[in-house]
């Protein structure tokens, strides 16, 4: 039994089950059990919390709770769910203008327990907290805990919550399905991610925004059926940037995209707001009127939030009471010195700069520190802050993402900074990824009361999910975070496999735990198979290192060299039990794991795959990299015979660092060294003309150290397979990651060129 339920309900015994409407029994109706009375005035969401509430009180104690609409008697013991004759009769009252929406009050009078709140979704919310403190929890779309009791006993309550965020979202892969709109329900999540399905009205809607909160000036403007001429468009670079940003101080601009606002607004009386806001992209107007615009305020913000102040005037003219939003995001984030918001605009602020390993409130880093600064400007001048923060690995969905000990205190922190709502992007594009389950229960507990302790939500979910098995997971999270917690590094959106945090001591560690996990799981195929995930992460690392890399050679010595087909195996049944579909955003993982399969067939058979070239080369000498184990770009591999382990990625003729891989000193390289650069290639075209593909290594701000070479075509007009030499390439001895990149030039002769593998080899003095 999980003791954290213990100190909820004594006397209650655990059980786990895929849905909370699975193997309900019959039910019988004793004496003296409670009924439960529903208002007469109830709206659809209080309905469904009646129907919730009946069935989940059956579930756990198999009687039977019906539910009656309130006919002016009350039974001896009543749950009481809604404003209406029954809490009038009570005496049982709320402020419903401060509850809001989402607001509730749960107080019991004698033996009647009364839940009431905002129509919209208040009460219902109510229901899902009374179930909660008696011990149900709602872990993932579809795996839940409900309590077994023999009699249901209902402490006194005097309860009232206002969620301080008005507006809580989070979008993940798994948020798109009916089972997951139910789950944000459960845990008081209002955005529903943007989606309007059928059937929501019985979860009180959605918190309604027209548009993904940011993004929109493109489409308001071809909305409007205006013509959009070229004078409308930026100016940047002496170009007009068609459809990319607009003109601001254009007046045909504003025409145009006032006239789409009120028209969302008539066709959506209910809207919270209508977003006004810039696209992703850094083509922002460079016009003699927007650049003095932006000069005046110090800040690109300022051609934006003039023209955001000028369309909310005439649309509220037009729509009163009518608000839009309009971000501060990237170009437009650092708050304008002249110019304040009106108070019908929101400004929606985004995080995408920031470092996600350690908490905003410290701001050790200076990504952090800017962010800390800029949030606080902007809470001086505008009356309402949105907040559209990140979580998850772009680039690896599978790897570890070391950023839980940011996930609640971040919350806390944009809470107490002006924040009136957050939306959290999380790894939108796949499901299954990383330790998604408890980060999306926690922000679901951090976004509904931002007060919530971190390492508690942590540990209260561990042992409710893991249960036997929560020590050594949550071992392993400490190891997997010990990196951040002694050293001040940037996590943003995309870590890479040169991540510090993925050194092979710490890998080393993380296996032996999980090993340990997997043990004490062993025999419940419930537990078996969350544990199978949270070990996903570690088995996804070993599996793109190489057999014969520093890795693996650890690994042998403690806790045991894995088998490379036990890795694929298990990595293939996560995926399905967990319907995983992507490896990355925005590659699907089938490639991935067919890759997997033969190379671990392979390497079963015959050890290490290695090209021609190296025969008799002494492995110790030279650094493999696969197609398949570099960063990225899965979406292009296939089989291809002559290739080293059957697999190729083939990259596509046009331009772009379309594949690459970082090397650091986790595996490949030794800092201060110098290497050559060789990389197995053929063409798809037997041309002589021209280039056929460009590759190099970049080092960010250490130039001195990058290279970048063009390879013609004529090397590769044999249609075979060619180790070329790209040249040399010296690490910097500050450990100082090199990124590797491939592509083809535009214009080049061959429309496409098949990526085998490469290798580096130190050059001896």
């Amino acid at each position: 039994m999980n003791k954290y339920l213990r100190k909820i309900l004594a006397g209650i015994f655990l059980i786990s089950c895929g849905s909370v409407l699975c193997g309900a029994p019959a039910f019988q109706r004793e004496k003296g059990e409670y009924v439960i009375v529903l208002s007469k005035e109830a709206s659809p969401s209080e309905k469904w919390a009646a129907e919730e509430l009946s069935e989940h009180l059956s579930q756990m104690t198999t009687k039977a709770y019906p539910v009656t609409v309130e006919n002016g008697a009350l039974p001896e013991k009543a749950i009481i769910i809604g404003e209406g004759l029954s809490t009038r009769t009570l005496g049982v009252t709320a402020d419903f203008k401060k509850l809001g929406n989402d607001g509730f009050v749960l107080k019991t009078v004698g033996t009647q327990l009364v839940i009431i709140g905002g129509r919209k979704r208040g009460t219902m919310y109510g229901v899902y907290e009374l179930l909660e403190k008696l011990g149900c929890r709602w872990w993932t779309p579809s795996e839940s805990t409900i309590p077994k009791m023999n009699r249901l006993e209902i402490p006194k309550m005097d309860i009232t919550q206002i969620p301080k965020l008005e507006y809580r979202d989070m979008m993940y892969g798994e948020s798109f399905s009916a089972e997951t709109r139910l789950w944000y329900a459960r845990n008081k999540v209002n955005g529903m991610a943007w989606e309007d399905a059928e059937g929501m009205e019985k979860f009180g809607g959605r918190y309604l925004v027209s548009g993904n909160l940011v993004h929109s000036y493109v489409e308001l403007l071809k909305a409007s059926g205006d013509e959009l001429k070229p004078e409308m468009w930026a100016l940047k670079v002496g170009k007009r940037m068609i459809e990319r940003q607009p003109c601001l101080s254009n007046p045909n601009v504003f025409a145009a995209i006032v006239k789409s606002v009120v028209r969302k607004y008539k066709d959506k009386p209910e809207l919270e707001f209508v977003v006004v806001g810039q696209n992703d992209n850094s083509d922002y107007c460079t016009c003699e009127n927007c650049a003095a615009l932006d000069k005046a305020a110090e800040s690109h913000a300022g051609q934006v939030i003039t023209f955001a102040n000028k369309v909310a005037e005439e649309v509220e003219k037009q729509v009163p009471g009518a608000k839009i939003s309009t971000a501060a995001y990237e170009w437009s984030r650092k708050p304008p010195k002249n110019i304040k918001p009106r108070e019908n605009v929101i400004i929606v602020l985004c995080t995408i700069e920031c470092d996600f390993a350690h908490p905003i409130a410290t701001a050790v880093n200076p990504e952090n520190k800017q962010f800390k600064e800029d949030i606080e400007g902007w809470g001086k001048i505008a009356k309402k802050l949105l907040i559209w923060h990140y979580s998850g690995n772009r680039d690896h969905y599978l790897m570890p993402n070391p950023e839980l000990d940011a996930l609640v205190p971040n919350v806390k922190f944009l809470a107490d900074n002006s924040a009136v709502g957050i939306f959290v992007q999380g790894t939108h594009a796949g499901r299954g990824t990383d330790f998604s389950e408890y980060k999306m229960w926690a922000w679901s507990k951090a976004l509904w009361n931002p007060e919530v302790e971190n390492s508690a939500l942590l540990k209260e979910f561990c042992d409710g999910y893991y249960e036997k098995a929560a020590g050594p997971v949550m071992r392993y999270l400490d190891i997997i975070h010990s990196f951040g917690r002694k050293n001040d590094y940037h996590l943003g959106r995309r870590a890479v496999l040169s991540a510090p945090f993925l050194a092979p001591e710490i890998i080393c560690e993380a296996e032996k735990v999980l090993r340990e996990a997997d043990k004490l799981a062993a025999g419940n195929p419930t537990l078996e198979r969350r544990v199978r995930h949270a070990h996903m992460a570690i088995r996804y690392v070993i599996a793109k290192r190489s057999p014969s890399g520093r890795l693996w050679t650890m690994l042998a010595e403690k806790p045991g060299k894995p088998e490379l087909s036990d890795l694929s195996n298990n990595l293939a049944l996560t995926v399905k039990e967990f319907k995983i579909d992507k490896v990355n955003d925005p590659d699907e993982i089938g490639p991935f794991l067919a890759w997997l399969k033969d190379y671990a067939a392979l390497f079963t058979a015959k050890g290490v795959p290695v090209p021609f070239e190296l025969k008799g080369v002494a492995p110790n000498t030279y650094s493999l990299i696969q197609a398949g184990q570099m960063d990225k770009r899965s979406k292009w591999w296939e089989k291809m015979a002559g290739a080293t382990d059957g697999w190729v990625c083939a990259v596509p003729g046009y331009g772009g660092w379309v594949i690459g891989h970082s090397f650091g000193k986790n595996e490949e390289i030794v800092p201060g060294k110098k290497y050559k650069v060789f990389v197995r290639v053929k063409g798809l075209e037997k041309s002589t003309e021209g280039f056929a593909f460009q590759c190099g290594f970049y080092f960010g701000k250490i130039s001195k150290n990058s290279i970048s070479n063009k390879i013609k075509a004529s090397e590769l007009a044999d249609g075979e397979f060619h180790a070329i030499e790209i040249g040399s390439v010296t690490f910097p001895a500050d450990g100082t990651p090199g990124s590797f990149w491939f592509d083809l030039p535009r214009g080049g002769s061959l429309t496409k060129v098949f990526f085998d593998c490469m290798w580096l080899i130190e050059e001896k003095k």
